[in-house]
């Protein structure tokens, strides 16, 4: 997780002990954060995946970045769908970041490729279930829940996925 992603993160915590609200159709700063994050996420996911699919040296990692567009496209659809009835702008893009670790793995091929692909998936995965359990455990929007509920399981599964590949790689 980025410095950035951090502070942010730090100050919305603070923020939500003392936002939570009686009223589960409004939304609070974890809510806000959330949206924001994880449609980062799945744009990242969109993307490197497709570039998986591309320029992977093992099956199992194009099998990943596969699997990566097909669960994180219906996932962005409906997190867009959820934003637009709360009224709420998100990225259409990913982050700097990751658009940046994309230009990388463009770049790269083979072995280089999948253990440089498949660590930035476990790390960003890692990072996208503490968004999904700070949601859980601050946000106040019921909408906003039921989706971090929905998905969460999906992201966990991931991660072990990618884990189990991570260790094939090493």
């Amino acid at each position: 997780m980025n410095k950035l992603h951090f502070i942010a993160v730090i100050a919305v915590l603070i923020a939500a002990c003392e936002d939570k609200s009686t009223d589960r159709t409004s939304l609070n700063s974890a809510d806000k954060l959330f949206l924001q994050e994880v449609s980062y996420s799945n744009h990242a996911e969109i993307v490197e995946g497709g570039i998986a699919v591309a320029n992977g040296n093992l099956d199992t990692v194009k099998e990943f970045g596969n699997m990566m567009i097909a669960d994180h496209s219906p996932a962005q659809a409906e997190l867009e769908s959820l934003a637009g009835r709360l009224g709420v702008d998100i990225p259409s893009t990913a982050d700097t970041a990751h658009q940046s670790r994309a230009v990388l793995l463009q770049s790269l091929s083979g072995n280089v490729f999948d253990t440089t692909y498949i660590g930035g998936q476990v790390r960003d995965h890692k990072y996208t279930i503490s968004i999904f359990d700070e949601e859980l455990q601050y946000g106040n929007n019921l909408e906003i829940i039921n989706y971090a509920n929905k998905y969460l399981p999906m992201i966990q599964r991931h991660l072990k996925e990618a884990q189990d590949i991570d260790d094939l790689l090493h």
